[in-house]
């Protein structure tokens, strides 16, 4: 049987959603049915074998709506496998200190809803474009010294999808 997953996401300026889609377009070329959304429209989320959450990192946090939506659904979420995937720009400069940094905004949610025992965690860098910034935005981002462009690698999103993703939602 196919199993269904839902590709979930919460995401700023859409970079998060490019991730989220390839995602799911991965997830289906594996032989499974994914339905990519924003958190905003899930809705009810009990006809899923597995769900894929994401969001954007926001003023050095998941976004809010993706965390309600973990805390929201809970009870359902211990009961399918579940992954969790942020998108942030400090990955533009894949250090391993911008890497631990990055994984740490992770704390709040697993700590936030310990019983939901993630299968994998990705963290990806994003993609920016001034042009799509309020002025403020672009004048923060500027002064961290954050770049413009498109950072996210595919391959490596690909790859986490094939393990360890996929491979516990196959079983």
């Amino acid at each position: 049987m196919e199993k269904r997953v839902l590709v979930t996401y919460a995401s700023k300026y859409g970079s998060t959603g490019g991730v989220a889609d390839a995602i799911g377009k991965e997830l289906c070329g594996k032989g499974a049915t994914a339905d990519v959304v924003l958190i905003k429209n899930a809705g009810n989320i009990g006809s899923y074998q597995g769900v894929v959450i994401g969001s954007a990192i926001y003023m050095g946090k998941w976004m809010s709506e993706a965390v309600d939506f973990v805390k929201k659904n809970r009870d359902v979420l211990r009961q399918v496998p579940v992954a969790y995937f942020l998108v942030c720009m400090t990955l533009s400069q894949p250090t391993e200190k911008n890497r631990a940094e990055v994984l740490a905004y992770m704390d709040p949610i697993l700590k936030a809803v310990p019983e939901i025992k993630p299968v994998g965690i990705g963290t990806f860098a994003g993609a920016i474009d001034y042009n799509n910034l309020s002025w403020l935005n672009k004048k923060i981002l500027k002064a961290k010294g954050t770049p413009e462009g498109d950072f996210r690698d595919w391959n490596a999103i690909r790859a986490w999808v094939r393990e360890p993703v996929y491979a516990k939602f196959a079983r």
